[in-house]
Parts: structure tokens; sequence; C-alpha cells
């Protein structure tokens, strides 16, 4: 179940999605492995449920964008993990949205 949390808001915070501070600090709870309070686990599943519906609604983007797109949300997954820095992070968007 964790996982599937830690996934979530994984993509939530990297899509833009929610108030960033209170998914990070849910994150940060999630990975010290203690449980959510019932009205986080809430605000997750009416963010994702949101998101999905946008997704629905919006046309699928072409290939190389949808690549693009792909490669930023992990980026941004990898900032917010701290894995890298927010120089890297520019450097690397940069390099991706280069046409």
């Amino acid at each position: 179940m964790s996982e599937e949390i830690l996934k979530k808001l994984k993509h939530l915070i990297a899509a833009g999605i929610g108030d960033t501070r209170r998914l990070r600090d849910m994150l940060d709870t999630v990975k010290r492995g203690e449980p959510l309070v019932l009205s986080d686990f809430k605000y997750i599943e009416e963010l994702t449920t949101v998101k999905t519906e946008q997704q629905d609604k919006s046309a699928s983007p072409t290939p190389k964008l949808a690549n693009m797109d792909e490669s930023l949300s992990l980026l941004r997954i990898r900032l917010a993990e701290g894995s890298i820095t927010i120089e890297e992070f520019r450097e690397l968007k940069k390099a991706i949205t280069e046409d």
C-alpha cells in the first residue's frame, strides 16, 4: 500500500497538481513508515481522480511530446526526492526541451 501511495505522491508532485508542500510532507511521512491521516489520504485520492479525469478529457499528445512530458515528470520526481539539484534539473530540462 505504501508503495502505491509513494508512487501517487511522486506523480502528483511531478505534475504540479495540488499543494506541493503538503504533498512533500506526506511523502516524507510515508518514507518514514508512518501512516497518513485520513484527510491526507482523501486529499491524494481526490487529486488522483481529478488528474485522471483531466487526462481523459485531453487529446493524446504526439509521441515526441509524450516522451518529453514523461522525461520532465521523471526529472521533477528526481528533484523532489533530492536526487538532483535545481541546477542539474534546469540543465537537463533545457537539454530535453531543445528541438
